[in-house]
């Protein structure tokens, strides 16, 4: 149980990253980089048939979130998760849309 009823900050920071994840552009990205090291926002619009400033924008949003980072390669910028429990997340949503309602 997560106790949100008592933890405003809690529900604050959990209600901030719902609403980060529930735009279908950006589940498509954090999807993407699930496994992956990095990837630059060309290789994340390339992949996800996003174009490369709505790719740019969603990958600001999720590091704003705290769900991703950024590391400079050079001259480019490469994006991978930055938050632990995210692949946790994401496996539950997984299994949830598989459950029968």
């Amino acid at each position: 149980m997560l106790h949100l009823q008592t933890d405003r900050s809690k529900l604050k920071r959990v209600s901030q990253m719902m609403k980060v994840l529930s735009n279908p552009g950006r589940l498509l990205v954090v999807d993407l980089l699930m496994g992956k090291t990095g990837m630059t926002v060309g290789d994340i619009a390339e992949e996800t048939h996003l174009s490369q400033s709505n790719a740019s924008q969603h990958l600001k949003a999720l590091e704003q979130a705290g769900l991703l980072y950024s590391e400079r390669d050079g001259k480019s910028i490469r994006y991978a998760i930055g938050h632990r429990g995210i692949a946790r997340l994401m496996a539950c949503v997984d299994d949830c849309i598989e459950c029968e309602y």
